[in-house]
């Protein structure tokens, strides 16, 4: 009798056991959803676009009502969101859950393009089940920041300062929270170290936080160069680092051969003695080679402004006009601003000779 109902126990243990891992495993009740998650499906009637999940970029979901006062004081933001980034492909989606169906598509007819970006209402609330409740949301407005690779780098309020900043990085591809997380220890002990002077224990706690990931990290190669330069004065190690970003990052990474262009040549804490304009050349010209759109204005006036750098006002001027040229007509505002700066200083160069 007693091993009969240990067997009993024993086959209820086992199953409680399968019966967890599956609802794991398919995202049952059981499975919490959080910054670091795969984001689940989104289930909807849609009367405003579409979402499409195969594409490959970041989109927000956000969880609103037609009732919902705070819901209605960031359509604005939402919108001015999906038009400054869209070209760079992101989506924003707004999931009604109100329980009065029929008053959705009225409200949104009737904001126009005040509610400009995708709209849809939730599905028998499985999108809010899956969303909201899986993350332990209770109030709206929620939004939901999800990655190129489909991971949820953001869930709170889309008024938050936190979400606009998050955004900003996610669009860049630079943020993932989680490796944020697994870098945190080397990143403080590389801070550490460096106020110490411990300079070979700051470059090892650098180089353990990069390898992470060297995309999301890209920006400490910057630190460890300014650290060999500014703070050990060690010029050979720093451009040896220089060098060495250029040879073996460029060509994945060609943004971050801007910013060390642009550190060489406008770094105020480098001396003069220091600030190779050559390395800072040869990084800006390597950009410009490596990345897929020949006539980026952002690499385009990178050189520029290692030309600003060096007093060749003629050249940085007609990098920059080819900048200019070649801006999106949302950004070229700034990119013309320099641009009339460049040509300020040649006029006053002029007057003065």
């Amino acid at each position: 009798m007693r091993f009969r109902l240990f067997t009993v126990l024993c086959l209820f243990s086992v199953l409680a056991l399968s019966t967890s891992a599956l609802a794991q495993m398919t995202g049952g009740k059981n499975k919490e959803l959080k910054v670091g998650s795969v984001a689940p499906a989104i289930s909807a009637e849609w009367v405003k676009g579409s979402f499409d999940p195969s594409l490959e970029t970041p989109y927000i979901v956000e969880f609103w009502a037609t009732w919902c006062a705070p819901c209605k004081k960031s359509i604005p933001h939402l919108t001015h969101l999906q038009r400054e980034y869209e070209l760079d492909g992101i989506q924003v989606i707004g999931i009604s859950i109100d329980e009065e169906q029929e008053k959705v598509e009225p409200f949104v007819q009737k904001q126009g393009r005040k509610m400009d970006y995708t709209v849809g209402i939730d599905n028998n609330n499985a999108s809010k089940r899956a969303w909201m409740e899986a993350a332990n949301r209770k109030g709206i407005p929620v939004a939901f920041i999800v990655d190129h690779k489909g991971v949820i780098q953001f869930i709170g309020h889309p008024m938050d300062d936190k979400f606009e900043n998050i955004l900003k990085k996610v669009m860049t591809g630079r943020y993932d929270q989680t490796k944020q997380n697994q870098a945190k220890d080397s990143i403080d002990a590389a801070k550490k170290f460096r106020s110490l002077s411990s300079w070979s224990e700051a470059a090892r706690a650098y180089e353990n936080a990069i390898a992470i990931d060297q995309i999301i990290f890209a920006d400490l190669y910057l630190e460890l160069f300014e650290m060999y330069l500014v703070n050990k004065g060690d010029a050979f190690s720093a451009y040896a680092l220089a060098q060495k970003i250029i040879s073996e990052r460029g060509s994945e990474d060609p943004e971050l051969l801007t910013w060390l262009a642009k550190k060489i040549a406008s770094d105020p804490d480098i001396t003069k003695s220091n600030r190779k304009m050559d390395v800072a050349m040869q990084a800006a010209t390597a950009a410009l080679s490596f990345t897929e759109r020949k006539d980026d204005p952002k690499y385009l006036s990178t050189i520029a402004m290692v030309h600003y750098n060096n007093d060749d006002l003629e050249q940085a001027i007609q990098w920059q006009r080819r900048a200019y040229q070649a801006a999106r007509s949302k950004k070229k505002q700034s990119y013309k601003i320099t641009l009339d700066r460049y040509r300020t200083q040649m006029s006053h160069a002029s007057t003065s000779q």
